[in-house]
């Protein structure tokens, strides 16, 4: 078997449509998607206080700046289309790098993908009806439905998503800005000094707790994936991350300390809708189908990313030659790599479907089914152990640094983020064995997928 044929000149040619703006609004699409509605609850359960809710959120965030700046000195020295695979391509080479699109296509964007659908359901029983209605299996259902209906839609190219992104951006931080100000009017809320204890170390309630907030705050690198269509790659992708990020980090922490204003810590650790519920307790019961309403626009808002943004991933793998040569073509019309929007977006529905029948099968008949559980932890561990990748190969590509953004102090930055990724990633395994074994399965089936794959052939890094 030769080498894949060059690709077609339109795959080069796709017009460079992104700016600032549009880069830090992927970014914080990419990021506040619907964990910030329902990730509070669980951090909550894990912890003994509400000052440790706090701790949680400030170190999540602190792990998120660190992988902004990570992100943006990564970009201008690694420029285009597909961001961390192209970053681990140039550390480490094609082997490691097809690990990470195999399991950012299979694992990653699909889990996060399945997880977003299903917190759009349970909203939108929450608006049409008040609370919760769907059976399990209903909902599962109908989460598949719409991750089909955003796959099919988001062929029609970049110009478009971009201006969809960015309005349904701008409608999830002005809502919530509106629960934080509800929160200030409200006043201090009952039982802000409340304690109950887990029995377990604060190092140990930490780790269980970090899960679910990274899950909530990770989403930096879907800015990466489309850097190729940046108008000023060097400038408007870096500043976009580190914009991005910032409005994030603010928004988080002041959303978590609005949550337990509004219910307090015992209320907002068993919630299973605490936005919804914080809402409520401000509003009454208009106020937790306003916010419901809100929280199924900005599911809709990450899934549109997911199926814009992460395609152009398995676009990049075909450019360099270690995935078949289609997908790394565009639609001479729309410039979208439409097998990659369809693969992944299908994958995505399979993917949700085997987990929800798998965690049926082995789960206690008397437990409650967690698919979204199960799947968000499975997600954080793939996603942070190639982020621990990510801070060791800046630090292996810095010396090759001819221009652009610049980390001061960079290689610190790179080990402590490298430290962090690898300190979540045990703790993902401590503390969420199952879920992160899943992952782990993935990811390691991927090596034969990649022997496979290339038998008779040869990277070809046509970029």
């Amino acid at each position: 078997m030769t080498s894949p044929s060059p690709q077609p000149e339109v795959a080069a040619k796709a017009p460079p449509v992104l700016g600032v703006f549009d880069i830090g609004c992927v970014v914080i699409g990419g990021i506040i998607g619907v964990g910030i509605f329902f990730t509070p609850a669980r951090v909550a359960a894990y912890v003994d206080t509400p000052q440790q809710v706090i701790l949680a959120w400030s170190l999540g965030g602190v792990l998120a700046v660190l992988g902004a700046l990570v992100f943006a000195e990564l970009c201008s020295l690694v420029p285009g289309h597909g961001g961390i695979f192209r970053y681990i391509h140039a550390a480490f080479g094609p082997p490691a790098a097809f690990l990470y699109g195999w399991a950012n296509w299979l694992v990653i964007q699909a889990g996060a993908l399945g997880v977003v659908a299903l917190i759009l359901i349970d909203n939108l029983d929450v608006l049409l009806f008040g609370g919760p209605r769907s059976p399990p299996d209903l909902k599962v259902a109908l989460a598949a439905a719409a991750m089909l209906l955003f796959t099919g839609t988001n062929v029609l190219g970049l110009r478009v998503g971009k201006r969809v992104q960015n309005v349904l951006t701008v409608l999830k931080v002005a809502a919530l800005c509106f629960l934080v100000a509800l929160a200030s009017f409200a006043g201090p809320g009952p039982g802000t000094g409340e304690r109950l204890p887990t029995g377990h170390s604060l190092p140990a309630m930490l780790a269980a707790a970090m899960l679910p907030v990274l899950f909530a705050i990770g989403g930096w690198q879907q800015g990466s994936f489309l850097a190729g269509a940046a108008r000023r790659p060097l400038r408007d992708v870096p500043l976009g991350i580190l914009g991005g990020v910032a409005v994030v980090v603010i928004t988080y922490i002041t959303v978590n300390l609005a949550y337990l204003d509004l219910l307090g810590f015992a209320k907002a650790s068993t919630s299973p809708a605490i936005g919804a519920d914080a809402a409520k307790a401000a509003l009454g019961d208009a106020g937790g189908r306003v916010l419901a309403g809100m929280v199924v626009v900005s599911a809709a808002g990450i899934m549109n990313t997911i199926c814009m943004a992460p395609p152009y991933v398995l676009y990049a793998m075909a450019r360099e030659g270690v995935f078949p040569a289609a997908f790394g073509r565009l639609h001479p019309r729309w410039h979208t790599p439409v097998l990659g929007v369809l693969g992944q977006g299908l994958w995505a529905v399979l993917l949700l479907l085997g987990v929800h029948l798998g965690v049926r099968w082995f789960s206690d008949g008397a437990k409650t089914i967690d698919t979204l559980d199960f799947v968000c932890n499975s997600v954080v561990f793939v996603d942070w152990l190639f982020f621990t990748l990510c801070g060791l190969a800046l630090l292996r590509l810095r010396s090759n640094w001819t221009g652009g953004f610049r980390v001061p102090g960079g290689a610190v930055v790179a080990v402590l983020f490298a430290l962090g990724g690898a300190v979540v990633t045990f703790g993902a395994i401590s503390e969420q064995t199952r879920a992160s074994a899943a992952g782990a399965a993935i990811v390691a089936l991927g090596i034969p997928a990649y022997l496979l794959f290339m038998r008779g052939r040869r990277p070809t890094g046509r970029g």
